[in-house]
């Protein structure tokens, strides 16, 4: 009797372990999927051409953040669809992107989603939402490395700018005679030789600037003290400048009284009739002229007939 009873508390005991287990694994998987099985979920449909490896259970990304799974992938009509769950419902708007992107540089993929700009409008209901192609990352790395291989091929065998300041020595000899013909001015102007030498070795420019900067500082000294023509201008207590002042109003007034027709030169300004006739009085002058030279060979003929009487 204890011998069946100790059998049947054994077994009991490895039922109630494996019972554990069993929701142990169950809860496990339930985490590691990511599922929510008391929280609501969104459904939706995305349309691709291909879609570079994304696989159920791959992550999706609104605004850099995980809001769901890839449910499930199916291919139609040469076309891959993408079924996700999403825990929050997302308002698509003309503008968007769906975008199958590189989850890290090991591998794997996420699905991105971009909503569209906000101020534009949302799209109807019942379109088909299309994705991107997907970026392939090996692809295009493999086309650069192609790229710089190709250069290095054409640097190599001499091509080009680069491949030519390593290949011909016409650059090198150029690069030396113009370090040659550097080396021959520096040696000048150390010497003093040239303008340069002379402006770098020659006292008597530096005394001479000193000089020139002594006398300018000795002017500016006398405009600053009001002194001389320039420094009573800047002084406003100076004679010279009320009498420039006065000077200016004066010719304000004048130029007023002009424009306001005032006087002969105002008048002549204003007027339109006196303009008129000083025209008139040009034109009759030039005539004069015009006749008295039409009329001088006639008077150089007649001055050499009458004069021999």
């Amino acid at each position: 009797m204890n011998k069946f009873t100790r059998e049947i508390s054994v077994e009991i005991l490895v039922g109630l372990f494996m019972f554990t287990v069993l929701i142990a694994l169950s809860i496990f998987t339930i985490v590691l999927s990511h599922e929510k099985l008391w929280s609501e979920s969104h459904s939706y449909e995305f349309v691709f051409t291909e879609v570079s490896g994304l696989r159920e259970g791959d992550a999706v990304y609104l605004r850099g953040m995980n809001v769901g799974r890839v449910k499930q992938t199916t291919l139609e009509d040469n076309r891959v669809h993408v079924y996700v769950t999403l825990d929050l419902p997302v308002t698509l708007r003309h503008g968007y992107q769906i975008d199958v992107v590189d989850a890290s540089m090991l591998g794997g993929k996420i699905l991105k989603i971009y909503e569209g700009p906000d101020d534009a409008p949302v799209l109807g209901e019942n379109i088909t939402i299309i994705g991107r192609k997907p970026v392939d990352m090996i692809q295009q790395l493999g086309e650069a490395v192609e790229g710089l291989q190709e250069m290095i091929n054409a640097v190599a065998s001499g091509q080009g700018t680069l491949g030519k300041l390593l290949h011909d020595d016409t650059m090198y000899e150029n690069m030396t005679a113009i370090s040659e013909d550097l080396q021959v001015v520096i040696d000048k102007v150390a010497r003093g030789e040239g303008t340069v030498g002379k402006l770098l070795n020659d006292d008597s420019v530096y005394d001479d600037a000193a000089v020139v900067m002594a006398n300018l500082r000795s002017v500016t000294d006398r405009i600053a003290a009001g002194e001389g023509t320039v420094g009573k201008l800047l002084m406003e207590d100076s004679t010279v400048y009320e009498n420039v002042d006065a000077t200016m109003v004066a010719v304000r007034g004048i130029t007023e009284s002009i424009n306001a027709g005032e006087g002969t030169l105002g008048k002549l300004v204003r007027d339109a009739k006196l303009y008129d006739e000083a025209t008139l009085l040009v034109e009759d002058v030039r005539a004069a002229i015009d006749d008295l030279r039409e009329a001088s060979p006639i008077t150089s003929f007649g001055s050499v007939m009458f004069g021999a009487f």
